[in-house]
């Protein structure tokens, strides 16, 4: 049997140069690799094409898709036509083919029957050259992805067929299901016993072992042989030793009023269970969406987790972070007239709590990562895991702020930016910072009516917000001195000034 994300794995083991064909029925697919990472990637499939890639990111319109025919000039590459002729910029082309390299590779996870081959080469480039693709996250994302297949546990399965972990930890990104199995990996099962002793469905199962190995982050060796792969131990390893527990950091005293509320918030996540959303809220049953707007906003800017900073101990920070998903929930709940009528007649729907919170804590995972390469300026990157942060949890007011704050720094991705700037103002209608990111994106695009718009209603909001005073400043010929953007790295997460 092969696969792609078993030849992307080799590649990346063996920093491998060359290129990789994948063919099956007309489907045509190459990938050039260097050093194992990604260069670029050809396709015969026509919603691949870089046309339509173009068109579908807002680069190029309806009318220039359809007049491609006639930039096209032999020996000369489409892309590099456009820029010449002005209809793109290099930027614009440059995440065009970003997007189609990754499409081009995730769309081959799904098939165990396609023909692969792979034909070594000397490099392309010189020593040194920075690869823009990873192919581990490529696999990461195409086995994810991608739809359970029977030939999963042909690959894995076998008597006698024993996974061992690599590493000495294993990575951050895993969910906790996935850093479980990592560790079980340690006993020394067969695959098979290692299912049952797993306790999880067997395609789940099946999918996280071939996410770990695609991942290089388990093996195999025969039961009965003293060899595995090169560089690991030749036996299994004991389960790692828990660590030794971190000196505990002293938190900083919070100032009286700042007690109060982290008093308040514990309370009333206390309280949840007995408590409607109209209670929450401190509302009536009868209370119109402006009362509703009205308590939601008293209430959020009493227990927004990002109020209390360092001051809270790790379980008060869960409870209050709860608390405050609860609330915004209750919000959007209210403010539908079809939620709150099915919820006034049905009540809540039974909640999942194990599932949420397992699904919250992969969310967070990926919104810490996403934040952290948005800090580096790797925003196309950024961009791929806030997304998938909130494709897990979509309810957080500052992932939707944290991704159009880096779609924002993409051009082509100006009109989604607003999209999910105005997404963030929905769900927290409290917060000034949404209305700060559209004004600058208004701003920077010439909308500057728009702009001051936004800049006055995070006003509203705080009437001492700086960088929107300054903003004003300036549209009115005022100064500008001293300003900080609001994509700077310190921005985000810190306190206003």
């Amino acid at each position: 049997m092969d696969h792609i994300g078993l030849r992307f794995r080799e590649i990346v083991l063996q920093a491998k140069t060359g290129r990789l064909s994948f063919q099956r029925g007309g489907i045509a697919k190459s990938f050039l690799v260097q050093d194992g990472g990604l260069l670029s990637a050809t396709t015969n499939v026509s919603e691949e094409r870089l046309g339509e890639i173009l068109f579908r990111t807002g680069k190029i319109s309806a009318e220039v898709q359809a007049a491609l025919p006639k930039y096209s000039v032999p020996n000369h590459f489409i892309g590099e036509s456009l820029v010449e002729r002005r209809l793109i910029s290099q930027r614009d082309l440059y995440e065009a083919l970003l997007a189609q390299y990754n499409i081009i590779a995730l769309t081959c996870f799904s098939f165990f029957d396609a023909a692969l081959a792979f034909e070594e080469s000397g490099r392309f480039f010189e020593a040194g050259f920075e690869q823009r693709i990873s192919l581990p996250l490529i696999i990461e994302r195409g086995i994810r992805n991608m739809e359970f297949h029977p030939a999963l546990k042909t690959l894995l399965a076998g008597k006698g067929k024993i996974p061992f972990p690599k590493g000495d930890s294993p990575p951050a990104f895993l969910n906790d299901e996935e850093k479980t199995l990592w560790h079980r990996t340690a006993a020394g099962l067969e695959t098979e016993s290692l299912l049952a002793a797993s306790g999880l469905p067997p395609e789940k199962f099946w999918k996280t072992v071939f996410l770990l190995y695609g991942l290089d982050l388990v093996d195999f060796r025969e039961a009965g042989t003293a060899g595995t792969s090169p560089g690991a131990s030749s036996r299994p390893r004991e389960a790692p030793a828990p660590p030794e527990p971190a000196a505990v950091e002293e938190k900083p005293s919070p100032p009286p009023e700042l007690r109060e509320q982290i008093a308040e918030a514990l309370e009333l996540h206390r309280r949840l269970a007995e408590m409607d959303y109209y209670q929450l809220l401190g509302v009536s049953r009868t209370a119109d969406d402006a009362e509703v707007k009205k308590g939601y906003l008293r209430l959020a800017r009493r227990i927004h987790p990002d109020l209390f900073g360092r001051h809270l101990e790790a379980e008060d920070k869960t409870k209050i972070d709860e608390l405050f998903d609860h609330l915004t929930k209750a919000y959007r709940t209210l403010s539908s007239k079809e939620d709150r009528a099915a919820y006034s007649q049905k009540g809540p729907a039974p909640a999942r709590p194990d599932e949420e919170k397992d699904r919250g804590k992969q969310a967070d995972v990926r919104f810490r990562q996403g934040k952290t390469l948005y800090n580096a300026g790797r925003f196309e990157e950024a961009v791929v895991h806030l997304e998938e942060a909130i494709r897990l949890k979509d309810e957080k007011g500052d992932y939707y702020l944290l991704l159009a704050m880096a779609e924002s720094k993409i051009p082509a991705m100006a009109k989604k930016a607003e999209r999910d700037f105005l997404k963030a103002v929905e769900l927290e209608a409290w917060n000034p910072e949404p209305h700060v990111g559209l004004g600058v994106l208004y701003k920077k695009v010439g909308l500057t009516a728009r702009a001051r718009k936004e800049f006055e209603r995070a006003l509203e909001l705080e009437a001492d917000h700086r960088l929107a005073k300054r903003e004003l400043e300036e549209m009115d010929g005022g100064p500008k001195k001293g300003l900080k953007g609001l994509f700077s790295k310190d921005f985000f997460g810190g306190k206003k000034k």
